[in-house]
This record gives structure tokens, C-alpha cells and sequence, in this order.
């Protein structure tokens, strides 16, 4: 199995355990404020991390430290967004919105100077009829927690296009748990200020914590980091989208929260512009020139004899 494949693998495993994270951050909201969780959640997701990184004994250098300071501001920014939303959105709508961030990907990428296919604004119009159909569909408004999901959204777009950027530089699984520690640091802040960190209700939402904080970050994001070295943020970003598809079932399953039918059609039209991207993505993949692919191949071996080296 190539690299590439296997990363795909450990993407969709990461898709599946997100999905999961939203009917538990939703379960968590009923007993803790949105920051308390996030803290905890994060907290734990460093103890688990902390025994690898004692083993691997990475080089905290200055580019590290930069690269832990960006991707640790942006996952505090995204997911107290997310949280906050959850607090009134269920969990499937949350997580489609969320998944959106398939399409700011390749915005975001052009506005820096990347080409991105003119085909793919098909693929923007689809999501926002979409996003419509999920937002506008039923109550005829935009709401703040619609509002606060698509903001999330961008901010997770960024942060999958840091990650990109950095993860095949500093050990991934120091990043990984460096970004939970300045996530958890900060949440900490508005939650000793502005909510309820009385022990008992801590202790009702324990089981929403633990998973949020092992499966979620422990596994999820540090998954997220070692199969971005291996795959392109577009596709990486796609693959990641169907924890969309997931929260949605475990939200009707677990929760009991069923979408609505216009949020449902949204669903779909948000999934046709995920799969129209990794269409076009693939497109472009296969009408590379061979002797370009082959060198590319090449220099990914060579980059993985490095890494093995090391």
C-alpha cells in the first residue's frame, strides 16, 4: 500500500472519530459551558501525548515553537466557535456546515497565490445553495450559531492549510499535542471568567470529555498531522469533510436528533460540492505528465528515507 493510500486511510478514520466528537460535544453542552469542555477536552488530549513525546524526544526548536504558537491560536479560535454554535445547533447541521471547509481550502489557497481550477466555483455554488437550504430552509434566517459554524468553518480551513505547511517540518506528534496546550491554556481563561466549573457538573460530562479528549484529540488530530505529510490539503480536507456524514447519523442514532427535510437536501448538496472537488482534484492529479509524477514519486521516497533515518 502506498503512502498516500494509507494516509487516506488514517484521514477517514479521523473523519469517523470527529464525527463521533460532535454528538459528544453536544452531550457534554447539556452539563458544562463551551470553554470548560474545550479545556478539559484538550487537557486530556496533551496526558495522552505526553508518553510518545517522553519516547521520541523531538527538537523544540524556534520553527517549532512558531509552528505550535499558529496552529494552537487557530484550533482555539475554530473550535470555541464550533462549541459555542453547538450550544443551539445539533450536531449533524453542525457538522455539515463545518465541512465546508472542502471549499474555503482552494479559496483560501488561491488569495495566496496557488492556481485553482475555474471549474471548482461549480463546486462553491453548489455549497452555498447548500448551506442555504440548511440555514434559510426552515427558519428563513440566518442564525448566530449558522453564523458562528460557517466562521468556524474558515478557521479550520486554516488551520488544515498550517498544518500543511508545517507538519512535514517539526515532529508531528509534539505539534500535535503542543496545539491541544495552548487550545486547553487559553479555553481555561473565558472558562474560569465567564462559566460554571463546579465538579459535579465537570463529573456528569465526563464520559463526553474523555472521549472528546483521547479519540478526538489524542488520535484525531494527531492522525490529522502524520497523514497530511502524505496527502494534498485539498484532498486531505475532503477526505476529513465526512465526519460530516457521521455526526449526522450519530446525532439521529445517539441523540435522537433528526435533520429536518430542507436540512437534509442541504446535506446533500454540501456533500455533491465536497465530492465535485476531489473530482476535479483527481482530475488534475491524473493529467500530470508521467515523468513529472515520477519525480515526485521519487522525491517522496527520498523524503521518507530521511524521516526513517532520523
Amino acid at each position: 500500500m502506498t503512502q498516500s493510500k494509507k494516509a487516506h486511510l488514517m484521514l477517514l478514520l479521523t473523519a469517523f472519530l470527529w464525527g463521533m466528537t460532535f454528538v459528544a460535544q453536544s452531550a457534554g453542552l447539556e452539563h458544562v459551558g463551551p470553554f470548560t469542555f474545550n479545556a478539559l477536552r484538550y487537557g486530556i488530549g496533551v496526558l495522552v501525548l505526553i508518553p510518545l513525546i517522553i519516547a521520541r524526544k523531538p527538537s523544540l526548536d524556534r520553527k517549532f515553537l512558531k509552528a505550535a504558537v499558529i496552529i494552537g491560536l487557530l484550533l482555539f479560535v475554530s473550535s470555541s466557535l464550533q462549541q459555542i454554535a453547538l450550544q443551539t445547533a445539533s450536531a449533524g447541521k453542525a457538522g455539515f456546515i463545518t465541512s465546508l471547509y472542502i471549499v474555503f481550502v482552494p479559496i483560501i489557497s488561491q488569495a495566496f497565490g496557488k492556481k485553482v481550477n475555474p471549474r471548482f466555483w461549480l463546486a462553491v455554488a453548489i455549497a452555498v445553495a447548500g448551506l442555504f437550504l440548511m440555514t434559510f430552509g426552515d427558519s428563513g434566517k440566518f442564525g448566530t450559531s449558522d453564523i458562528l459554524l460557517l466562521l468556524g468553518a474558515v478557521g479550520y480551513s486554516f488551520h488544515i492549510l498550517a498544518i500543511a505547511k508545517y507538519a512535514g517540518d517539526v515532529d508531528p506528534i509534539a505539534l500535535s499535542a503542543s496545539q491541544f496546550l495552548i487550545a486547553s491554556v487559553l479555553s481555561f481563561i473565558p472558562a474560569l471568567l465567564f462559566e460554571n466549573m463546579d465538579p459535579v457538573l465537570i463529573r456528569s460530562a465526563l464520559s463526553p470529555i474523555l472521549y472528546a479528549g483521547v479519540f478526538s484529540c489524542g488520535v484525531a488530530y494527531t492522525l490529522q498531522i502524520v497523514a497530511q505529510k502524505h496527502s494534498q490539503p485539498t484532498v486531505a480536507s475532503m477526505i476529513m469533510s465526512l465526519e460530516a456524514v457521521f455526526a449526522a447519523i450519530g446525532g439521529a442514532l445517539i441523540l435522537g436528533q433528526m435533520l429536518s427535510v430542507r436540512e437534509i437536501q442541504g446535506s446533500v448538496l454540501t456533500l455533491a460540492s465536497v465530492f465535485y472537488v476531489q473530482y476535479l482534484e483527481n482530475k488534475e492529479t491524473s493529467e500530470l505528465p508521467e515523468e513529472v509524477e515520477a519525480e515526485s514519486d521519487s522525491a517522496s521516497d527520498e523524503a521518507e528515507a530521511v524521516r526513517d533515518s532520523d
